[in-house]
C-alpha cells in the first residue's frame, strides 16, 4: 500500500499542549494604552507592531497611531518594529486592573542597523551590535526587495556566508535544494521556527551535487510571506540549543498582528547566451497574509500561497554516437538525428507548490499565554536526467527507437505543528512546548523502461516515498538573580527536551526494480545481460524498506551576567543522551567587553556533538548514475548499503560515530553613530569523523565480495563513514549604513563579505577489503567536492533609496570561483588533472523600482541578474560535459538561467 502523508500525532499533540498545569493564579488583569508617533514630525505611525517581549500577544497601531494591548500585572519591554524605523524596546509595569499610558516615538532609519534579536540568549531580546556573538536580523523590508520567490534565495542575496548552490541532474535534490552556512555541510546548521526546532527533509543528496551525503531542511518550505523576520546567529549554538548547530542558528519569526497584504508576482527568464536566447522559467506566484481580529488577548495571522515555477534548459547539443550507424541514419533522415542528438536537459525543475501558514495566541484570564503555529506545504517538481541515447542497451527499442529522457517527478509534502504554554510561577519565567512536523518525498519515474522487462515494460513507475518525522518537546525555565556589586542581574536559563527522530523508506512498484530476465532484445548487444529497474531512478526494494527511530533526551543550563558595566559574559552547558549513539556533554562560553562606546570586542568559544541522521544509518537505494571514470562519462548502477548490513560489513564499513566540534570566534563591533555599524569576525570551526559518503567501489574483486549477499550484476556500492576531519577558517565583515535626505527620503546601504576556507586535517585509512580489491575510501572527487565546490569569497552591497512614493533597490553579489575534480580514477596528490576545472568568480547585479499608486497599492517591476551573467561553459577537457549536453558545472552558487525580470503588485487593504 502506498503510503499518505497523514501525521496522526497532529490530533495527539493538543495533549502535549494542555498537560502543563498553571501555577499562576488568576488575577485581575490591566492595560497598556498610548500612541506611536514619528520622531521629530510627531505625527502618527499607522502600523507599527507593539508587542510584549517573549510573549504572544501585541497590537497593531491605528490610523491616529494608538494602540492597546491587555496584559496581566507584573513588568514588561514592550518591542515595537515597523519597517523604515529602526526597532525600539521601552519598559513598562502594568498594575492589577489598572491602565498604563506608553507613548512611542520611532525614529526613520534602516530597520537592520539596530535591529533586535531573540536568537543567541534565553533571557533577553538584544540589539545586533549588543550581542555577544555576530547575528543578522533579515527584516520584511529587506525580504521584499530581493524580488525573490524562495526563502533561501533571499537568504542568500542578504547573508553573505549562506550558499545556494543550484545543482541540477541530482535526483531528488532538484526538488528540495538544501543550503549551507560558512561552507559547512546543509545537516550543520539548526533551524527554527519561532525559536522550536523544525525538522529536517527527507532527501538525501546522494549525487553530483554541494552537501552530498546530508539531509538539510527544506527553506522553500516556509513562503516568504509568512515571516516576520529571519535571525541568523552565525556561530556554533550546539551547547544552547542542540544537536545541528556546528554552523550556527537560523530563526524564522512568523508573523502576529501583521496588516493585511494580498501580492502576486509574475515573471520569466529573458536572456541569451552565444547567440541562443531564452525565454522560460515562467513564475507565477500569488500570497497573502491576514490577522484576524480576536480581541485584545488573542491573535491569529494566516499566511498562503502559491507558485508555480516553469523549466529552464541550458543543454547543448549531444555530440556522441546516437545509433548503430549514425551515417546512414544521418542520410536517411538528418532531421531525426539533429532532434535525437537535442533531447536533453540541464537546467532548473518546474515546480508547483502552495501552502498555509498560521502563528496564533492568546492570553488565558490566569495570565498563562498558550500559542500555537504550524502549517502545510506541497510541492511538485519535474526534473529530468541523462539521455539514454538509442544505442544503449538500457533502452527498449521496441518502446523508444529513438531513445529516450527519463522524468524525475518528486511530491514534496512538508507539515508541522507546535504550540504550548508560557507563564510565571514567582520570579521564574517557564515555557512548556512541544512541535511535530515531517516531510515525505515521493518519486516517480515517467517517460523510461525497466529493460529487463522488454517490450512489455511501462514507461512510468511509481519508485517509491522517504519520509522523516521529528516530535520534540520542551520545557524551559529563565529568571534573573540579583548579584551584590555586579552591574546586571545574573540571568539564568535551564530546561530539557525530549527527541523523537523517525525515518522510513516505503519500497516502490515492483516493475521499478525487479529483473524481468529479458536481455537486450537487438543489436550489436542482443542477447546480452542489461540493467533491471527502471531508468533515472530504481525504484526503492523491499529489501530498502525501513523503518526507524531513535529517542533522545537532553538537559542544558545558560548563564549570562554583566560583573561590571562594559563586560558581559555568558555560559553554556548541555548535557545530551541518544538511544543509539551515548551521551555528550559540550559547553560554550562568551564574552563582550565594550572597548568604548562605539567599540566592542567579542569572542566564544564553544564544543557540538552531532549525531549521524537517520537517513545517513539508514538509508538505503539504488541509483542510475553517470559518473566519470578514466575521463569518460559512464553510467553506473550505485547501491547505497546501511552500514549495518552484511555486505556493508564485508567492505569494511564500521559502525558510525557522532561528529564532534570546536568552535572559535572572535570579532569586534564599531557603531559611531545611529547611522553606521561595521562588525568583524573571524571564525574557526574544527569538526572530528566527520560523516561522508564513500566513493562509489567498482571492479571485479568488489562483486566477488558483495555477490554472496544477492548482489549481482555490475554493481557499485558505496556507505556512510566517518572518513575526514576538518577544519573551516575565515572571517564575516557587515557594514551598515543610513543617510536620513529628509523630507521622507533615505538612503541605506548594507555591505557583506565573507572568507571561509576548509580543509582536511585527517583522511581515514582505507579498509583491507577495500585495499585488497584496488579501491580507495574517499578519493579526488570527494575531497576537492568538501574544500573547493563552494566560493571561498562572497561579497554583497545593498543599496536601498525611498523618496516619497518610489523605491529603488540595487544588490551586487560577488561569488567566487568554485572547483570541480570529477575523474574518479585520478588518485588523491594529483595537483592538476586534464579533467580538472576552475569555474571563475562573477558579480551578478539585481535591480527593482518600486511605486506606490496609493498608500494601498504598491508596484514593482525589476530584474534579477540584470547584466544576463552566466557561468564559465564546461571545458571540452573536463569530462562532465557529457558530449556537449552540459554547457555548466553543478555547483554553481547563483545558478545558470540568466537574465530574470518581474512585476510585483502589493496590496494592503
Amino acid at each position: 500500500m502506498r503510503p499518505a502523508f497523514a501525521f496522526r500525532q497532529l490530533l495527539g499533540i493538543a495533549v502535549l499542549l494542555v498537560a502543563p498545569v498553571s501555577v499562576s493564579l488568576a488575577q485581575a488583569r490591566g492595560a497598556i494604552v498610548g500612541s506611536v508617533t514619528e520622531s521629530g514630525s510627531a505625527q502618527p505611525v499607522q502600523g507599527a507592531s507593539v508587542g510584549l517581549s517573549g510573549l504572544p500577544v501585541g497590537a497593531i497601531s491605528k490610523a491616529d497611531g494608538s494602540y492597546r494591548i491587555s496584559a496581566a500585572p507584573g513588568t514588561y519591554n514592550v518591542v515595537t518594529r515597523l519597517i523604515g524605523f529602526a526597532p525600539k524596546i521601552t519598559s513598562v509595569t502594568v498594575a492589577a486592573g489598572k491602565t498604563v499610558t506608553l507613548n512611542i516615538t520611532l525614529d526613520r532609519a534602516a530597520a537592520s542597523l539596530s535591529s533586535i534579536a531573540i536568537i543567541g540568549s534565553r533571557t533577553e531580546e538584544r540589539s545586533v551590535t549588543s550581542a555577544p556573538t555576530p547575528i543578522d536580523v533579515i527584516t520584511q523590508e529587506e525580504i521584499k526587495a530581493t524580488g525573490r520567490t524562495e526563502t533561501a534565495q533571499v537568504l542568500q542575496m542578504l547573508v553573505p556566508s549562506l550558499n545556494f548552490p543550484r545543482s541540477s541532474i541530482a535526483g531528488g535534490v532538484d526538488g528540495q535544494r538544501p543550503f549551507t552556512l560558512r561552507g559547512l555541510g546543509p545537516d550543520q546548521t539548526l533551524v527554527l521556527i519561532n525559536g522550536k526546532r523544525r525538522h529536517a527533509g527527507a532527501v538525501i543528496a546522494a549525487n553530483n551535487s554541494v552537501g552530498r551525503g546530508s539531509a538539510g531542511v527544506d527553506l522553500n518550505a516556509i513562503p516568504p510571506s509568512a515571516i516576520d523576520r529571519i535571525e541568523v546567529l552565525r556561530d556554533g549554538a550546539a551547547a544552547q540549543y542542540g544537536s545541528d548547530a556546528i554552523a550556527g542558528v537560523i530563526n524564522i519569526i512568523l508573523k502576529q498582528n501583521a496588516a493585511a497584504t494580498l501580492s502576486t508576482t509574475a515573471g520569466r527568464v529573458s536572456s541569451a547566451f552565444e547567440g541562443t536566447a531564452y525565454s522560460d522559467g515562467a513564475v507565477f506566484q500569488l500570497d497573502g497574509n491576514y490577522s484576524f481580529p480576536v480581541g485584545d488577548r488573542s491573535f491569529l495571522n494566516v499566511s498562503a500561497g502559491a507558485r508555480s515555477r516553469g523549466l529552464t534548459n541550458r543543454s547543448g547539443v549531444d555530440t556522441r554516437k546516437q545509433f548503430f550507424n549514425d551515417d546512414s541514419v544521418k542520410l536517411a533522415n538528418p532531421a531525426l538525428l539533429d532532434a535525437v542528438r537535442r533531447n536533453s536537459w540541464y537546467g532548473d525543475a518546474a515546480l508547483r507548490e502552495a501552502g498555509l501558514l498560521f502563528n496564533a495566541g492568546r492570553t488565558l484570564e490566569s495570565g498563562v499565554q498558550a500559542y500555537l503555529f504550524g502549517g502545510f506545504t506541497q510541492r511538485q517538481s519535474e526534473a529530468f536526467g541523462f539521455p539514454r541515447r538509442p544505442q544503449e542497451r538500457v533502452v527498449v527499442r521496441a518502446i523508444f527507437p529513438n531513445g529516450f529522457l527519463p522524468e524525475l517527478w518528486g511530491l514534496s509534502s512538508d507539515a508541522s505543528v507546535a504550540g504550548g504554554l508560557k507563564g510565571k510561577a514567582g520570579q521564574w519565567n517557564w515555557d512548556a512546548s512541544a512541535v511535530y512536523g515531517g516531510n515525505q518525498f515521493r518519486f516517480d519515474v515517467k517517460n523510461t523502461d525497466n529493460p529487463t522487462l522488454g517490450a512489455a515494460s511501462p514507461t512510468n513507475f511509481y519508485a517509491g516515498t522517504l519520509r522523516a518525522t521529528q516530535l520534540t518537546g520542551n520545557l524551559d525555565f529563565a529568571r534573573s538573580f540579583a548579584v551584590q556589586r555586579f552591574a546586571a542581574p545574573l540571568n539564568v536559563g535551564v530546561g530539557a527536551e525530549v527527541r523523537r527522530d523517525g525515518y522510513e523508506i516505503f519500497d516502490g512498484d515492483p516493475n521499478s526494480y525487479l529483473d524481468g530476465g529479458v536481455r537486450v532484445l537487438d543489436g550489436p548487444e542482443k542477447g546480452q545481460l542489461t540493467v533491471a529497474g527502471s531508468q533515472l531512478f530504481y525504484g526503492f526494494k523491499p529489501t530498502d524498506r525501513t523503518n526507524a527511530s531513535r529517542t533522545s533526551v537532553a538537559t542544558y543550563l545558560d548563564l549570562e551576567t554583566s560583573p561590571w558595566q562594559r563586560l558581559l559574559l555568558g555560559f553554556a552547558g548541555r548535557f545530551e543522551n541518544f538511544s543509539d549513539f551515548g551521551s555528550a556533554a559540550i559547553g560554550k562560553v562568551t564574552a563582550r567587553f565594550q572597548v568604548s562606546d562605539p567599540i566592542a570586542v567579542r569572542a566564544a568559544a564553544n564544543t557540538g556533538f552531532r549525531a549521524p541522521s537517520l537517513g545517513q544509518s539508514y538509508y538505503s537505494a539504488t541509483a542510475s548514475n553517470v559518473l566519470i571514470v578514466g575521463g569518460q562519462a559512464t553510467a553506473n548502477a550505485v547501491l547505497t548499503i546501511p552500514v549495518n548490513r552484511p555486505a556493508a560489513r564485508a567492505l569494511g564499513a564500521t559502525d558510525l560515530k557522532a561528529e564532534k566540534s570546536t568552535n572559535y570566534s572572535l570579532g569586534v563591533t564599531i557603531s559611531p553613530s545611529k547611522t553606521f555599524n561595521l562588525t568583524v569576525d573571524y571564525f574557526d570551526i574544527s569538526v572530528k569523523d566527520r560523516i561522508v559518503l564513500s566513493e562509489n567501489f567498482v571492479g571485479a574483486k568488489v562483486q566477488a565480495i558483495i555477490k554472496p549477499f544477492g548482489l549481482e550484476g555490475d554493481v557499485r556500492p558505496r556507505f556512510f563513514t566517518n572518513a575526514v576531519d576538518t577544519k573551516t577558517r575565515g572571517v564575516d565583515v557587515v557594514a551598515r549604513y543610513v543617510i536620513d535626505l529628509g523630507r521622507g527620503s533615505s538612503l541605506n546601504w548594507t555591505a557583506g563579505y565573507n572568507h571561509n576556507e576548509t580543509e582536511l586535517t585527517r583522511v581515514s585509512d582505507t579498509p583491507p577489503e577495500l585495499q585488497a580489491a584496488n579501491q580507495l575510501l574517499f578519493g579526488r572527487t570527494e575531497r576537492s567536492r568538501l574544500t573547493e565546490a563552494q566560493p571561498r569569497n562572497t561579497f554583497r552591497l545593498n543599496t536601498s533609496f525611498q523618496r516619497s512614493k518610489w523605491g529603488v533597490q540595487l544588490q551586487n553579489a560577488f561569488y567566487g570561483a568554485v572547483i570541480s575534480r570529477p575523474d574518479l580514477s585520478v588518485k588523491p596528490g594529483v595537483e592538476n588533472a586534464p579533467s580538472d576545472q576552475t569555474f571563475g568568480d562573477r558579480w551578478i547585479t539585481d535591480l527593482s523600482i518600486s511605486y506606490k499608486i496609493d498608500p494601498r497599492l504598491q508596484l514593482t517591476a525589476g530584474a534579477d541578474n540584470l547584466f544576463d551573467t552566466y557561468p564559465d561553459k564546461v571545458l571540452l577537457t573536463n569530462p562532465e560535459i557529457t558530449g556537449g549536453t552540459r554547457l555548466f558545472g553543478g555547483f554553481s552558487p547563483f545558478g545558470h538561467n540568466g537574465r530574470f525580470i518581474f512585476l510585483r503588485a502589493t496590496y494592503s487593504p
